[in-house]
């Protein structure tokens, strides 16, 4: 987190400085898609068991519900899982 916080400022320092219109768009894309995973936040895979008794986890952001080998990112929101739930 404090790295992605550091790389905002970073790329808003940046688009303020910068004259050529292209290296300002870049920049300004880079700011929307740090601030969007700034909105998606961090959870943690709620552990649960489905209909067959198969374990998996569930993303409290979104409800995704992943079986196998738990990432450290939801596949669909993006957010940031700080445990793996096993």
């Amino acid at each position: 987190m404090a790295d992605r916080q550091k790389a905002l400022e970073w790329f808003r320092e940046r688009r303020t400085s910068v004259m050529m219109s292209g290296a300002k768009a870049m920049y300004n894309e880079a700011v929307k898609a740090l601030e969007e995973l700034e909105k998606r936040g961090e959870g943690k895979w709620i552990v649960e068991k489905d209909e067959h008794g198969v374990t998996r986890g569930r993303c409290p952001k979104c409800g995704m519900v992943q079986y196998a080998g738990y990432t450290n990112f939801c596949p669909d929101c993006g957010a940031k899982m700080t445990e793996d739930g096993t």
